[in-house]
């Protein structure tokens, strides 16, 4: 009998224990819900069904990418802002985070970006890459530790070290993609091909030239035109017997085991893209096999090429720099002599650096001249006029297909040229947006803004292409209130703020009536983002950018392409790149070949 009492006791013991356990685990669970459900910032408009599912808006975003043709994170941004009528909207993408400001108006971007020391450079962008360069000076805030560790490249951007170094290791490995497109258009016959995967390669192969200097062994422009060259005679007549508006593919040559690694490694970067919890995405991919043998085959690649530069550093005393990773070297051995400390020339920030502006140059450059692409083909009008100018420019050139000299480019000023490259980099959106942090409690437009808040700005939003929404004065930044008052806010005439149109760049000049010059200041322009933290590597994009332009305006004309391929619907990997970059070329016969 006392046995059963006794069992009897520690059962109903057992049942309360375990009730009291379960009202915890189920208190626990919804608060854990409660945390994670998403919390709007008073005051600024937001979807009201997204604020009541757990993953925010992430529901309606791929809702919108699956059910809209060329639908992204963008147009689903700029969809919001129209359905909410308003230039200020939260978003809600990450559980247990706060919610995301987004801001499409210029004159506060330009003001948060310049003149409000509470905004930082986000850690969004560099989460994207953290797990491939965790060293990288993007990761910093704007203090002591950044700007230390930014004068280690801070001599790639002068304009001694881009003309007399880079420019021509640049432009021999562009005039090289131009031997391979002359050889494409010759067996192509008037037929488009795809050009995106070319123009990547080319652009990488440069910036690989530029990093590491002209003797660096990988070629990938001279292995495709080999591989070109050598097709078979049933592969030609097999292309002859397509139609016109057929596309042509071509063989691909070997791109070697590092800028495959680097490719691979470019392209991973698109699984991290969107991903709410980037650093644990991170933490499983870099431990796939083919990625982590990418990693180590850029890291071998890049501690080799060190070597070297610090050989030439001991054998030359730093007299002699070809390459960027040359630069870096002297520049970390003069830091360390004045610092007192022995040089760190294998350090992690050493390599990432490296690393951290060929990736970085060579996705977004290869995107940007890929949208150029598209619309000087589908603008022979501007493409027309660019050619002419190239050529009274370059008149001592004419009978030559090699086109100018690197010396010529770069020593010569032609506005349209100028104007053009902006007007792409404003309609392309390559990077198609730029984020803040509120470093403390503060306000935009009037609204809150909570310290610890990321603020984006999109680049191709309102007022900058498209009209701009009417904003109080009012509600603006005292600087921004100055700016309006002073005639100083820079602004797009509405009427065809979407064409693209070079001249919208071009002022008359003080010379006299005919004189025409380019203006960067002409009108909103976030396409490098702004201030202290704007894009490190702009400079080296415009160079890249003007020598592409010339050689292949010089050589070629854009012909347009089938209209399947011609849209501008766009994928966001890594950037903002066309869904389709195509090209059909017709050679300009030049006398001297």
């Amino acid at each position: 009998m006392l046995v059963e009492v006794i069992l009897q006791t520690l059962s109903q013991t057992a049942w309360a224990t375990l009730s009291v356990v379960a009202i915890f685990l189920a208190l626990g669970v919804f608060r854990i819900y409660q945390l994670a459900m998403p919390k709007p910032i008073a005051g600024i408009p937001y979807n009201k069904a997204s604020s009541r599912k757990l993953l925010g808006d992430v529901p309606a975003i791929t809702d919108h990418m699956a059910k809209t043709e060329g639908g992204t994170y963008i147009t689903y941004i700029l969809n919001t802002m129209k359905t909410l009528d308003a230039p200020l909207i939260q978003v809600f993408i990450k559980p247990f985070g706060m919610p995301q400001v987004v801001l499409g108006d210029f004159p506060e971007a330009y003001d948060i970006l310049i003149r409000r020391p509470e905004f930082d450079r986000a850690p969004n962008l560099g989460d994207l890459v953290k797990g491939l360069t965790p060293n990288l000076h993007i990761h910093l805030r704007t203090n002591d530790a950044w700007k230390s560790q930014r004068r280690l490249i801070q001599d790639l951007m002068t304009p001694s070290f881009l003309y007399n170094v880079a420019g021509p290791v640049l432009y021999r490995d562009m005039a090289a993609m131009i031997d391979l497109w002359r050889e494409k258009c010759r067996v192509a016959d008037g037929r488009p091909w795809k050009a995106a995967e070319d123009m990547n390669q080319m652009v990488l192969n440069a910036l690989a030239a530029f990093a590491f200097g002209e003797e660096f062994e990988h070629s990938v422009p001279e292995a495709a035109l080999s591989a070109v060259q050598d097709m078979s005679g049933e592969d030609l007549a097999q292309i002859k017997r397509k139609g016109p508006d057929d596309f042509v593919e071509f063989p691909k040559g070997d791109e070697g085991a590092v800028f495959r690694a680097i490719r691979e490694l470019t392209e991973i970067i698109g699984k991290v893209q969107g991903n709410p919890a980037p650093a644990l995405t991170w933490a499983i991919v870099t431990r796939i096999p083919r990625i982590s043998r990418a990693i180590k085959v850029k890291e071998d690649c890049i501690q080799k090429e060190l070597r070297k530069s610090v050989r030439r550093l001991e054998e030359t005393s730093g007299e002699v720099v070809k390459s960027a990773v040359d630069q870096m070297i002297v520049r970390e051995s003069i830091s360390a002599e004045k610092d007192g400390r022995a040089p760190e020339f294998y350090s992690g920030v050493m390599s990432d650096e490296i690393f951290g502006f060929v990736l970085a140059g060579h996705e977004t450059t290869s995107t940007v001249l890929c949208w150029g692409l598209k619309f000087l083909s589908d603008n022979a009008g501007a493409q027309s006029k660019l050619r002419e100018l190239l050529e009274r420019a370059f008149k001592g050139r004419r009978g030559t297909s090699h086109g100018p000299s690197i010396q010529e480019i770069t020593s010569t000023s032609i506005p349209y040229l100028d104007a053009t490259i902006e007007e792409i980099l404003r309609c392309g959106g390559a990077i198609p947006i730029i984020d803040r942090i509120a470093t403390e409690d503060t306000e935009v437009l009037g609204h809150f803004i909570p310290k610890g808040t990321v603020v984006t700005s999109l680049v191709t939003g309102p007022s900058m292409m498209e009209p701009s929404f009417d904003i109080k004065t009012s509600r603006r930044s005292p600087a921004s209130q100055a700016d309006v008052k002073e005639g100083r806010q820079r602004a797009w005439d509405p009427l065809g703020i979407e064409v693209f149109n070079p001249d919208r760049w071009i002022v008359r000049g003080k010379k006299s009536a005919e004189h025409v010059e380019f203006d960067p200041t002409a009108g909103p322009q976030l396409a490098f983002g702004l201030g202290t933290r704007g894009c490190f590597g702009k400079r080296l994009v415009y160079l890249e950018m003007k020598i592409v332009l010339t050689l292949l305006l010089w050589n070629f004309e854009l012909l347009p392409c089938p209209p399947e391929v011609s849209t501008y619907h766009s994928k966001l990997i890594a950037s903002n790149e066309p869904s389709h970059t195509y090209v059909r070329l017709r050679e300009i016969p030049r006398e001297n070949k």
